[in-house]
């Protein structure tokens, strides 16, 4: 039987493992494991490692700020090297991240004679960022018209996502690999002592809220001695909250820098809580999936995103930039270890839902139901 041939197309470079790129990842795993076939459609982009013969680039990368965040899209290569790649690679389908670019996205969405399912990933943290996506409606609506099937990872992202290319959306939450992400695998070798380990995995930038968690966690060693605070990431604020944690005093927060993907299930693995404290901006949340994977228990502020993810858990949910609320939840927990092991074994049942296994069922039923229009 003739495998089904799914081109997966990001405004991003294949080369990070930001948010978007490893839902696309995650996804074509799952789809080649599934008898299917993926060519990535991006900005230039190594074709090395896993995917090695299925990255196909475009033109030129250039980052810009949006979202609270950055923002990379492409430009510098024209109609016909699309064309050129559709004629080739025949593709059944086109499964594209949104919102996309005029530029990338939207020329190999109007372009391709096979059906389109766009999933939208954002949430807009600005009004900034929603205004730009309104007023890009008029040029990509003719892509938008492209597109057959609509999926949006939360219902936070829905309601963004139906005020900026109207459709009928299914959610389809992002997907975690529960083999990868577990307690079983190894722990962190420096932090395996008889401390509590508390760790935030995230992108240096105010959105990302580290300045509270480092401000709860001074209150935290208020109460007890017997913790550390371990922060995985890196970005422009790194000077800033450097500069926090000296003028707090503070002892016992290791500043990990960037963690590469290989090493993040054991980073969890050591952790006993973690915690994550964006304010805005989320529209789902992998960390926290990936947190809970592992057996921990996944203690997060209150944004849209992540209200989504712990619906089914809300105690663990605190209200957005509450020092004080978050360094309580901190202090409970620590003070009920039956409560930890309780909401360990919640945090890892909940993530289950979201096993590629069922995520990428979903996606598939999506496509299925597509092909059979064909």
């Amino acid at each position: 039987m003739k495998s089904v041939k799914v081109g997966l197309v990001m405004d991003t470079t294949l080369d990070s493992d930001a948010g978007v790129q490893q839902v696309f990842k995650g996804l074509a795993r799952y789809l080649l494991k599934s008898n299917y076939d993926v060519r990535f459609l991006v900005p230039p982009s190594k074709d090395v490692g896993e995917f090695k013969g299925k990255v196909i680039s475009f033109g030129k990368e250039v980052v810009v700020k949006g979202n609270a965040n950055t923002i990379q899209t492409v430009f510098g290569f024209g109609k016909r090297q699309i064309i050129e790649v559709l004629d080739r690679e025949k593709f059944d389908l086109i499964h594209v991240s949104a919102p996309f670019s005029p530029f990338l996205g939207a020329k190999v969405v109007e372009l391709a004679a096979c059906p389109v399912v766009s999933t939208y990933m954002v949430y807009g943290a600005n009004s900034l960022f929603r205004f730009a996506a309104q007023l890009l409606r008029i040029p990509l609506r003719k892509a938008y018209g492209r597109i057959d099937a609509f999926i949006a990872s939360s219902d936070a992202a829905k309601v963004e996502a139906e005020s900026v290319i109207p459709g009928k959306y299914k959610i389809i939450p992002h997907g975690v690999d529960l083999t990868r992400y577990s307690a079983k695998v190894p722990r962190i070798e420096k932090f395996d002592d008889k401390k509590v380990n508390i760790l935030t995995v995230g992108r240096f930038e105010k959105r990302k809220g580290v300045e509270y968690l480092i401000r709860a966690f001074a209150k935290l060693k208020q109460k007890t001695e017997n913790v550390r605070l371990i922060i995985a990431g890196d970005g422009p604020l790194r000077k800033k909250l450097y500069g926090l944690v000296e003028e707090l005093k503070l002892d016992d927060v290791y500043f990990e820098g960037y963690i590469p993907e290989e090493l993040k299930p054991s980073y969890y693995a050591t952790a006993d809580i973690c915690v994550f404290p964006a304010v805005k901006g989320e529209c789902f949340g992998i960390v926290l999936i990936e947190s809970m994977a592992s057996g921990r228990p996944t203690i997060a502020f209150s944004n849209e995103g992540y209200r989504y993810v712990l619906r089914n858990l809300p105690e663990l949910l605190v209200e957005n930039k509450s020092v004080d609320k978050l360094a309580q939840k901190l202090i409970e927990l620590l003070e009920h270890k039956g409560i930890l092991q309780k909401y360990g074994e919640l945090c890892r049942r909940e993530a289950e839902k979201y096993s590629w296994d069922n995520v990428g069922r979903q996606i598939i039923e999506v496509y299925e139901k597509l092909l059979a229009k064909k």
